[in-house]
């Protein structure tokens, strides 16, 4: 019976004897390794050092733009409506703190068929189609303001980009074969830039339990839906003799970081 006397004496006056500080330390190292039902006290989430946008909007490319209206070989072959662009972006996220800022990567597709122009040389328009895409490509400098958003949950963040584009382009005869007329080639590239703004609804007030459990498991700390307008300047950045490509326009998608 002296041993556990012995044995229990030892361990109070060792409790007794650490001091408070020692103690809250020890509790709080346990308390932080239990993870809280409540989405709000539960601070824990992983780092989040990217963000991918998937967006889609209408499209016209500023082709007849060059011409001052003295010609419109666009809306002549392919119309005058707006086409579908589709455009994915990853950031990588350098700086976060009062918002976060990213360099960004992006690449765009945009189709639209036309009636191709007869092959003597006169522009005038065939039984054949034509066939116009353009693959752009930019470099951007995104800043997120999403310092409510970690600090009060509030789920509208605005953003901003602006940086350099340079979009591939080519036009196809009714053969499928690159066009060619008037000493023209129908391939080239065009040198440009953009800037943009908008505004992102963050869902993770929807559903907070499957918002950290998407966090926990897959890594992606926010999902989001976007709202984008866009100024591109896609011209030649002085250069002559270049086809314009731009547009301003608008664009709706999805948002990840993760």
């Amino acid at each position: 019976m002296r041993r556990p006397l012995t044995l229990g004496a030892t361990l109070l006056a060792a409790l007794v004897g650490a001091s408070p500080t020692a103690r809250a330390q020890d509790f709080a190292t346990e308390a932080s390794l239990v993870e809280s039902d409540n989405p709000a006290l539960n601070p824990y989430r992983t780092p989040q050092r990217f963000a991918f946008e998937l967006t889609f909007g209408p499209y016209q490319p500023d082709i007849d733009g060059e011409f001052n209206g003295a010609r419109t070989p666009y809306k002549d072959y392919f119309g005058s409506g707006q086409h579908l662009l589709t455009r994915a972006e990853l950031d990588y996220q350098f700086w976060h703190r009062y918002g976060s800022v990213a360099a960004g990567l992006g690449v765009g597709y945009f189709s639209v068929t036309g009636t191709a122009p007869v092959a003597n040389g006169t522009g005038l328009p065939s039984g054949d189609k034509s066939e116009l895409k353009v693959v752009p490509l930019s470099l951007s400098a995104v800043y997120r303001f999403d310092y409510f958003l970690e600090t009060r949950k509030f789920p509208l963040v605005p953003f901003g980009k602006i940086g350099l584009d340079w979009a591939y382009w080519q036009i196809t005869d009714g053969n499928g074969n690159i066009a060619e007329g008037d000493g023209g080639h129908g391939r080239g590239a065009t040198w440009g830039w953009h800037v943009a703004g908008g505004v992102a609804l963050m869902l993770d007030f929807v559903d907070p339990d499957a918002a950290r459990d998407f966090d926990t498991d897959l890594g992606v700390n926010h999902t989001g839906i976007t709202f984008e307008y866009y100024h591109a300047d896609i011209s030649g950045l002085g250069e002559a003799n270049r086809l314009h490509v731009g547009d301003t326009n608008w664009t709706l998608g999805l948002v990840l970081e993760f």
